[in-house]
């Protein structure tokens, strides 16, 4: 099955399209809202006041204060043809005696989907802009709200139309073309663009104990003239249902894969597996697939478990991967995420969406806010990952310990990555976290909030790659009205590398005020 033929990629103006972005997905909200008033739009005003005593995150300290002033707004939709949430803030960033460091930029994420024709064709947008460090052996945490260099800076963006039907009384198929795009504002990642094309139709209950599914995907992914080649992937599968109980599902897997990310000359191979799907009550679920691949034996295992007062997430998957994958779409695209997010139990806790959001973000170990924390390279690489997490929910405390390893191989014989690219110094990159944060309710507008994360990334054996990081913070939060927020926080962090140049410890204290009209 033939993909259509895509212009030559371009590295887009750096903010043109994040804002086209951004007035097209407004402009979508608007239109929704033509045929249901069921949307919320929320402007905002956050200030900041922080001084450190190492603004440059250096082995020579320097002492600065740093103001912010960054209007926003949330635009939401949760019913009708249109759903969607969309975060936005214009984050104007000052230095009190190092101007150079000023900066204005556009932080923006946003998810939706566009019911163009009822039950049957369906539009997907994704959006992204956040400064994260982009490396995992130098600079500041993935998490610092103070990584606002410009070449911290990545934009995703996607857009991809979906044709959903049924095959019959009982099956259920669907066929989705989805372009993907990334570009960053420094030389660590050139531009690049994804073009996914996948179908799939299946039947887990045919004929009651036995069922079948077949899929189909084929990726082709672009680079800017930086890269010096083109990659395409296409894997279809074929799958045996065996309905045991009600609740305790098997599958038995095979089919066929090729791609040429190793070499110019495709890599080709079966694809033969098995997996299960085990409900045993309302609140748990578990699932685990397992396949020999072209690259080794694949995993893929879920486990969640939400009680009352608690929530349980295990995870360990294998599977090749790359940057516009993990990062296209933002964290509204990690199926994990929006599992916990929608929890009802969590929403009963936590109505708040942006709460909501950094909690369980912090609950599987990503950044509070802005990107995912994950590397961002060219190269395609094999993920192996492992997440733990558990969280402990109270009438007036909340306690949350998650801990994660990614362990990633280069698979990639494309030259010409970026000198700061983290896989042109390391063909392998393992990175390990584990973070315990704490709530507790003061008052009911008063909370105070600690967080301890210890994390190290390493490279290859050879490569004298080693970085351990340690942050720590308490703050206290109020409400000073009904919209009206403030906050102070104290931050410490240390930094120990290979490179002395990146050893570095930090003391921040941080202020803020925030408003929604």
């Amino acid at each position: 099955m033939a993909m259509v033929q895509n212009p030559v990629l371009k590295r887009p103006d750096r903010s043109a399209g994040a804002l086209r972005l951004l007035v097209l997905a407004l402009g979508a909200v608007g239109a929704a809202s033509a045929y249901a008033q069921t949307v919320s739009v929320t402007p905002s005003v956050q200030s900041r006041l922080t001084w450190t005593d190492n603004v440059g995150a250096s082995s020579e300290k320097e002492s600065d204060w740093i103001a912010e002033i960054s209007p926003g707004i949330t635009v939401s939709r949760k019913s009708g043809r249109f759903n969607g949430l969309l975060n936005a803030q214009l984050r104007n960033v000052g230095y009190a005696n190092d101007s150079s460091r000023n900066t204005s930029f556009l932080a923006l994420q946003g998810s939706g989907q566009i019911e163009a024709v009822e039950n049957l064709f369906f539009v997907d947008l994704n959006a992204n802009i956040s400064r994260n460090n982009l490396s995992a052996f130098s600079g500041r945490s993935s998490s610092d709200d103070l990584s606002v260099d410009e070449n911290n800076e990545t934009r995703t963006w996607s857009i991809g139309p979906r044709l959903e039907f049924r095959l019959g009384d009982t099956a259920r198929g669907s066929l989705r073309y989805k372009a993907s795009w990334l570009d960053s504002g420094g030389s660590a990642v050139g531009g690049q663009r994804l073009n996914e094309l996948t179908a799939q139709a299946s039947d887990p209950a045919a004929v009651r104990l036995f069922g079948w599914g077949l899929n189909y995907s084929r990726s082709e992914s672009e680079y800017d003239a930086s890269t010096s080649r083109d990659v395409t992937e296409e894997v279809g599968r074929a799958t045996l249902f065996i309905n045991l109980t009600p609740q305790l599902r098997l599958r038995a897997i095979g089919g066929y894969e090729k791609n040429d990310y190793a070499s110019t000359e495709d890599e080709k191979g079966s694809i033969y597996g098995a997996g299960f799907d085990w409900n045993p009550t309302e609140r748990t679920a578990i699932s685990g697939t397992t396949e020999e691949r072209v690259f080794g034996r694949g995993y893929n295992f879920n486990l969640k478990h939400r009680a009352q007062r608690s929530t349980w997430d295990l995870s360990y998957v294998k599977d090749i991967s790359s940057s516009l994958q993990t990062l296209g779409g933002g964290i509204y695209q990690d199926p994990q995420f929006l599992a916990f997010f929608n929890d009802a139990t969590l929403v009963a806790a936590i109505p708040d969406d942006l709460q909501r959001e950094a909690f369980v973000r912090i609950l599987l170990g990503y950044p509070a806010t802005g990107g995912t924390g994950d590397i961002v390279t060219n190269a395609h690489f094999v993920s192996k990952t492992w997440r733990a997490a558990f969280s402990l929910l109270g009438l007036r405390n909340s306690l949350t310990v998650s801990a994660q390893q990614s362990d990633r191989s280069s698979l990639s014989s494309i030259t010409g990555l970026s000198s700061d690219d983290d896989f042109a110094l390391s063909d392998t990159i393992k990175t390990t976290s584990l973070t315990v944060s704490f709530n507790h309710k003061l008052s009911g507008i008063s909370s105070l909030n600690t967080a301890v994360t210890h994390s190290r990334s390493e490279g290859a054996s050879g490569t004298g790659l080693d970085t351990k990081r340690l942050i720590a913070t308490v703050g206290l939060t109020t409400k000073l009205g009904p919209r009206t927020n403030a906050g102070l926080t104290y931050r410490y962090q240390r930094s120990d590398a290979s490179s002395a140049s990146s050893d570095f410890t930090e003391n921040a204290l941080t202020a803020n005020l925030g408003m929604t009209f």
